[in-house]
């Protein structure tokens, strides 16, 4: 196990009627004029917006609105966000949405203490490689989750698009954990299959990105958590595409988004991951717009097919206690090979195509915007690869597209 520092300070608040607390957890955390952030979608049709703003104003709260979120959220509403808190004189943001409302919540709290473009806090280079800015202690984010996926509601990690120019890029910071999360799982039963399904892939993502470490041996106990994680998701997975209003799936799959990435399952491993699978598919979808569960369906699979002779005893140990495949003492790559197929099935099991010709908004990728593509990934070695289990180089990534063709 390597040396780590372990930070999760988001509270959570697990329950029936849970978002009927916001009032009181924002008064505790110090709020008096409240933004309220949203996507203007089922949130709003819905009447959960009004119900918390009800909740906040009993509690003696002033609100000011802003919808408008959309999935990979735009850099543009961030900037109307900042300006609108600084008019009001805001100092408490609450999210009430999935991964995007909250992404965008963080990123409006970082700008309104950021002296300079809160973008710088975002951009990159020409090769990729995310420029080192930090920001003074952000303005307080709390959360009220409807949708599981992307455990933006306790993690370190925000990642805005700049739709003109189709980038998309993250800002790692604690400063912007939020300091609580609500987490009713009635308020995820409206979801549709495909985001449901989405988001199950993209909470197996976050701790796969742990779970397939440089360390050969692995790291037993966070191996044991990231494998929670992966038979937590697929059994809910499965029970929720059979009855969606399964509360205690519903609720598993909330929790377990939350642990997958507030950095318990990557405790003691190197880097605290691999995260190539996450840095190539921001690129497709800030090129091609698809929902980042449904890219990490296909980039995923074909990464492993890629890098999984670099460390063949935890892809084993993959196969064998995750995915089921008896081992074959003659020849271990084709244990990991069923175990790769099996995961394609159990994708598309879900509703997701596994390759890029499959999915409706990309199609078969020419060449030359696969090289485009490769070439902005977010590098994060110091000889200008990503990864850690195998340093991808720019020819790398593109090889990694073709498999995922």
């Amino acid at each position: 196990m390597n040396d780590f520092t372990f930070l999760s300070p988001t509270r959570l608040i697990v329950g029936r009627d849970a978002e009927l607390q916001a009032g009181t957890w924002v008064r505790r955390y110090g709020g008096h004029k409240v933004l309220v952030h949203h996507d203007s979608g089922y949130c709003e049709s819905s009447g959960l917006v009004d119900r918390i703003v009800r909740n906040l104003q009993e509690a003696g709260l002033e609100t000011v609105v802003l919808g408008g979120v959309v999935p990979n959220p735009h850099l543009s509403l961030v900037y109307e966000g900042i300006e609108l808190c600084r008019r009001e004189k805001v100092d408490f943001l609450l999210a009430i949405g999935g991964g995007s409302v909250i992404d965008s919540t963080k990123a409006i709290a970082m700008g309104l203490v950021f002296d300079g473009d809160v973008w710088d806090l975002f951009a990159s280079n020409e090769t990729g490689e995310a420029k080192a800015v930090e920001t003074r202690p952000c303005m307080p984010v709390g959360v009220v989750l409807t949708m599981a996926a992307t455990g933006s509601e306790a993690s370190n990690s925000c990642v805005i698009t700049k739709a003109d120019e189709q980038l998309k890029r993250f800002c790692d910071n604690d400063l912007h954990r939020p300091v609580f999360a609500i987490e009713n799982p009635v308020l995820t039963m409206s979801l549709p299959p495909f985001q449901t399904a989405c988001g199950v892939i993209d909470i197996m993502s976050h701790s796969m990105e742990r779970y397939f470490s440089c360390e050969p041996t692995g790291n037993e106990l966070t191996d044991r958590l990231c494998e929670a994680v992966f038979h937590t998701c697929m059994d809910c997975g499965r029970k929720l595409m059979a009855n969606p209003n399964d509360y205690d799936a519903r609720a598993s799959i909330m929790v377990a988004s939350t642990i997958s990435h507030n950095g318990l399952t990557g405790m003691g491993r190197k880097n605290n991951g691999d995260w190539s699978s996450h840095f190539i598919e921001h690129e497709l979808s800030g090129e091609y717009n698809v929902t980042h569960g449904a890219g990490l369906a296909v980039i995923t699979p074909a990464w492993m097919k890629y890098v999984y002779r670099e460390n063949m005893p935890i892809f084993l140990k993959w196969a064998t206690r995750v995915m089921g495949v008896s081992y074959d003492w003659d020849n271990p790559a084709l244990t990991i090979e069923e175990g790769i197929r099996r995961l394609e099935d159990y994708f598309r099991f879900l509703g997701i195509p596994t390759t890029l010709h499959e999915m409706p908004d990309v199609g078969v990728v020419p060449e030359e915007i696969m090289w485009k593509m490769a070439r902005r990934v977010r590098i994060t070695n110091e000889d200008g690869t990503v990864g850690g289990l195998k340093r991808l180089g720019t020819e790398d990534i593109v090889n990694i597209f073709r498999l995922a063709q």
